[in-house]
């Protein structure tokens, strides 16, 4: 039977919240990468752009909290079963790797705008500016979105293939699997494509933690009701 503790709702919001603002910083962010278009850098490092950089970097920051706090809660569901000490450690350390590291690709992302705001040639003194080119600024915008689904991506689905393995007895065994697959799909997010499954694994675990966890209360209110 699956094991559900106090925390389930927080963890399950955590998890929602990762994937959905996650969503929102790369929509509106629109940091470029994938195919080159000039425009599209041009856009992002615009000085009225960059509050909207700004806004959903933090959303994404909140959104890597969330998955912290998920991460969490499962490594303390899954404790007492000695058993899986060692995928849950496993789980638990590619799990925070994989945050760092999606916290360090928005970080750097946000730094683009950021520094093209504050290095552009109105600067006293340098007529020049410390501004670099569009296929320059976009190179890095790239590199820096592969730390995010690279890294990041890639960590998160070991994470989570440690996590299946791990969570026998504590999460139905339809999720479980369910996470191995968006766990595989996660270690090729590098490639960009499989990447659309790790919000999915988000919402699906987020939204399942939540009901349980409002079952589970249900269930103990009744019996000390019949008690």
């Amino acid at each position: 039977m699956s094991r559900i503790r106090e925390g389930s709702a927080l963890a399950g919001a955590g998890a929602i919240a990762f994937s959905v603002l996650t969503a929102i910083a790369l929509t509106f962010g629109g940091a470029p990468g994938g195919n080159y278009r000039e425009s599209d850098v041009a856009n992002y490092v615009a000085i009225g752009h960059l509050p909207t950089v700004i806004v959903t970097g933090y959303l994404a920051l909140f959104g890597v909290l969330g998955l912290i706090c998920v991460f969490a809660y499962l490594r303390e569901a899954m404790s007492a079963e000695s058993v899986h000490k060692l995928a849950t450690s496993i789980f638990w350390g590619a799990g925070l790797a994989a945050a760092a590291s999606m916290a360090v690709g928005w970080g750097l992302v946000t730094g683009i705008a950021v520094a093209a705001a504050e290095g552009g040639s109105s600067n006293p003194g340098n007529a020049a500016g410390a501004a670099i080119s569009h296929p320059e600024t976009y190179a890095l915008s790239d590199t820096s979105l592969n730390v995010v689904f690279g890294s990041g991506g890639f960590m998160l689905g070991f994470a989570l293939i440690a996590l299946m393995v791990a969570s026998r007895g504590t999460l139905p065994n339809w999720l479980r699997w369910l996470t191995l697959v968006i766990g595989v799909l996660a270690i090729a997010a590098p490639a960009y494509f499989p990447s659309f499954a790790i919000p999915v694994w988000g919402i699906v675990m987020g939204v399942w933690l939540i009901a349980a966890g409002r079952s589970s209360r249900h269930v103990v209110v009744a019996t000390q009701a019949r008690a």
